[in-house]
């Protein structure tokens, strides 16, 4: 995992022993501990005001939390990642983030916005794709959308289609960041390493 010190207030990247580093508290518990699964409504073109959904715990372990018709990408053991495949581009570092507010990723023929957020602001909707694959070979598409970031409405939270420049952020230039957006629509779920979560040993994800 990543790290930050912030002395006098310039914060940089630091590194942690593993004694200090903090565990997932889903493997602590005494059951429903190999994993999570997050459901989140699907989210229409224009955005939601809010959006309201589910993280189970465990993977396989209770009638609500099996993997169904998931599929399931293993991820590299020592990074968490996987690769995608973007415009005929392989982005080997990529992985799924519910805590980043819109897909990250490298695209310079799409708008950037001119405030300098970094988000994208394309003169029209940019229907687009990219094809995921885990350690074990899996493969799969994803379709998803880019609308200009400008022109959402600044009193809604949910947006299925924001996007932004992984320049923009540190690190990110061999990563697809499939952050929030991709997780409207459709179950997510996340394998804790080392542990069998409905018939696979994690690390993985799986939609």
């Amino acid at each position: 995992g990543m790290y930050y010190t912030c002395p006098g207030g310039t914060c940089q990247p630091a590194s942690v022993s593993l004694a200090n580093q903090v565990n997932n508290p889903v493997a602590s518990f005494s059951v429903d501990n190999n994993g999570t699964l997050i459901q989140l409504p699907a989210i229409g073109a224009n955005g939601a005001a809010t959006a309201a959904g589910s993280l189970i715990f465990g993977i396989g372990t209770q009638s609500n939390n099996g993997l169904g018709s998931a599929s399931v990408y293993t991820l590299d053991s020592s990074t968490g990642n996987f690769a995608t495949v973007y415009k005929g581009k392989s982005y080997a570092q990529s992985f799924v983030d519910s805590g980043s507010n819109s897909l990250f990723f490298s695209d310079s023929g799409i708008r950037l916005c001119s405030d300098g957020s970094g988000f994208f602001c394309p003169s029209s909707t940019s229907n687009l794709s990219a094809v995921n694959t885990g350690t074990n070979g899996a493969t799969g598409t994803v379709n998803f959308s880019v609308a200009n970031a400008d022109s959402m409405n600044p009193s809604f939270t949910a947006f299925s289609n924001l996007a932004g420049s992984a320049g923009t952020l540190s690190g990110l230039s061999t990563s697809f960041d499939w952050g929030l957006p991709f997780f409207f629509g459709r179950p997510v779920y996340t394998a804790i390493e080392g542990m069998n979560a409905g018939g696979t040993v994690g690390p993985y994800v799986a939609y």
